[in-house]
C-alpha cells in the first residue's frame, strides 16, 4: 500500500511537471511567432531564412541590435565624421540611472546641428519599433538615449577628461570610463558591419580616437 501511494504521488508529480514543461514550451513558441512577425514585418526574415539585413542584423550584439541595424539601414549613421557618429552611438547604449532613465530627454548642448538631426531620426525609428513591438505583445525595445552625446563627442574630439567633466556632478569618472568602453565596442562592431565604407571608416577612426587616456589605462590594468 505505501508503494501504491507513493506511485500514485510520483503519477501526479510527473504530470505535474508535464504540464509546466508544455505551458513553457508553448509560452516559448508563441514569443518566437511574436518576434518572427517583427522581424518579417522590418525585412529581416523572409520565410524561415534570414535577408542579407538578417545576417547582418545576427551579427550584432547590442541590448538595441534590431533599431542599430535599423539605422543603418535607413542611413542614419551616415556621412558623419567620428565625433558625430560617436556622439549618435552613444545614444544606444547609454542609459540614464533612476527613474529617469525610461524617459530620455534631450541633453542641454548638442555637440553639432547634425547630432541633433540624426537623433531626432533615431527617435523617430524607436518610436515605429516600439510600436510594432508593443502591436506584437512584445516587451519594448529601451530606447536610445542621447545623454551622453556631448561626453562622447568632446573625447573623441581630443578634449581632456577634466575639461570633459567639469563641472558635472550626473556622471562620475567611473561611469564615464564605462560609457565610453560600450560605445567603443559598439563603434567596432560598426567598423565591420556598416554596408557603406566610408561608415566603417568613420566608426574605426572614432574607436582608436576614444581608446586614449584613462580608458586605454583603465583596460590595460584589467
Amino acid at each position: 500500500m505505501r508503494a501504491a501511494a507513493s506511485a500514485d504521488r510520483l503519477e501526479r508529480d510527473v504530470a505535474r511537471l508535464e504540464r509546466r514543461v508544455r505551458s513553457r514550451s508553448e509560452s516559448l513558441a508563441r514569443q518566437f511567432d511574436r518576434v518572427l512577425r517583427v522581424l518579417e514585418a522590418w525585412g529581416y526574415v523572409n520565410g524561415w531564412a534570414l535577408t542579407d539585413w538578417g545576417e547582418l542584423l545576427a551579427r550584432l550584439y547590442t541590448e538595441a541590435d534590431l533599431l542599430v541595424a535599423e539605422a543603418l539601414r535607413e542611413g542614419v549613421l551616415d556621412g558623419l565624421g567620428p565625433s558625430d557618429l560617436a556622439a549618435v552611438v552613444s545614444c544606444f547604449t547609454y542609459e540614464r540611472r533612476g527613474p529617469e532613465g525610461t524617459h530620455p530627454t534631450a541633453p542641454t548642448r548638442w555637440p553639432s546641428r547634425e547630432v541633433a538631426t540624426r537623433w531626432r531620426r533615431l527617435e523617430g525609428l524607436a518610436r515605429q519599433l516600439n510600436h510594432n513591438e508593443d502591436d506584437a505583445g512584445l516587451p519594448e525595445t529601451r530606447p536610445p538615449d542621447p545623454g551622453f552625446v556631448s561626453y562622447a563627442h568632446d573625447w573623441v574630439s581630443g578634449v581632456e577628461l577634466a575639461e570633459v567633466l567639469e563641472d558635472d556632478d550626473e556622471v562620475t569618472g567611473g561611469d564615464f570610463v564605462r560609457h565610453v568602453k560600450q560605445c567603443i565596442d559598439l563603434l567596432r562592431q560598426l567598423s565591420e558591419l556598416a554596408p557603406e565604407e566610408a561608415t566603417a571608416a568613420s566608426a574605426r577612426a572614432a574607436a582608436d580616437a576614444a581608446y586614449r587616456g584613462v580608458i586605454s589605462a583603465s583596460s590595460i590594468a584589467q
